[in-house]
């Protein structure tokens, strides 16, 4: 046995202690003395990494679920033409902004339980505030994506953003995201219950989650997914847009493979 193989058992095993005498069997009986393995029962795939998700499967399976929720306005193209309108909208903050951009978050499912009273009047509170920090901490972002950007450029508007809708505890992610994401989309990626499933309590470490994810995917892999993603997007019968939020899109659908698998 090697020496890293031995460190390796140690590890797995660190009531065996450092080599030595001692009353237990050593980590290469436990690897190479059948009696030893046979005594304590210790079956040998133990030893053995659990098996990492292959982020391919985990998207496909996403877009298999997607695809579940097409007559539930989840669209056949993944919001590809949603995303170039929205590309085209001045956001201003104005009255005439805020209506149609409030259905939309209703659409989405952003507001309940609260009301649009409620969430209106929190907007209006805030909307120089809003204004400002769009024009310092998003505006000089929009042609960047979530991979060349931190948290700590763009998050002070999420942050605001998280004060609209109306809480006991902590901000709601949901909301947050999917205001910032009809803005940014690019940038901010979306929570969804249903989807993905809200195990992050701040919007904050959703976003950093998939910016690691993506950031420890091999780059032939991520060519993969983003052709795989293109596909799917093109399928619906139009060309993926350069709006389009390639990588928030697909760890989101990853992430959606995960909470929903197939089979």
């Amino acid at each position: 046995m090697s020496l890293p193989q031995a460190a390796t058992v140690r590890a797995a095993f660190p009531q065996y202690g450092a080599a030595g005498p001692s009353s237990h069997p050593t980590p290469e009986e436990v690897v190479g003395g059948e009696k030893a393995v046979c005594a304590r029962n210790v079956p040998m795939d133990r030893l053995r990494p659990p098996a990492r998700p292959d982020p391919r499967q985990e998207l496909q399976t996403g877009i298999a679920f997607w695809r579940t929720k097409l007559d539930v306005k989840w669209p056949a193209d993944f919001h590809n033409a949603e995303y170039k309108q929205w590309a085209n909208e001045k956001c201003d903050f104005s009255d005439a902004w805020w209506t149609p951009f409030r259905r939309r978050l209703h659409d989405w499912i952003a507001i309940r339980p609260a009301t649009y009273e409620q969430v209106t009047t929190r907007f209006v509170e805030r909307r120089d505030a809003l204004a400002q920090t769009w024009a310092e901490c998003c505006a000089p972002y929009r042609d960047l994506d979530i991979t060349s950007i931190t948290w700590a450029q763009v998050g002070g508007f999420a942050d605001l953003v998280g004060e609209i809708k109306p809480m006991k505890g902590l901000a709601s992610p949901v909301f947050t995201s999917k205001f910032c994401h009809f803005l940014l989309p690019r940038v901010f990626p979306v929570v969804d219950n249903e989807g993905s499933g809200n195990r992050w309590p701040q919007y904050q470490k959703y976003f950093n989650h998939v910016q690691s994810l993506w950031a420890s995917t091999p780059d032939d892999t991520r060519a993969t997914l983003i052709a795989t993603m293109t596909e799917a997007v093109e399928s619906a019968g139009a060309e993926l847009n350069p709006e389009f939020p390639l990588v928030n899109k697909i760890v989101e659908l990853r992430l959606i493979g995960r909470q929903h698998p197939l089979g």
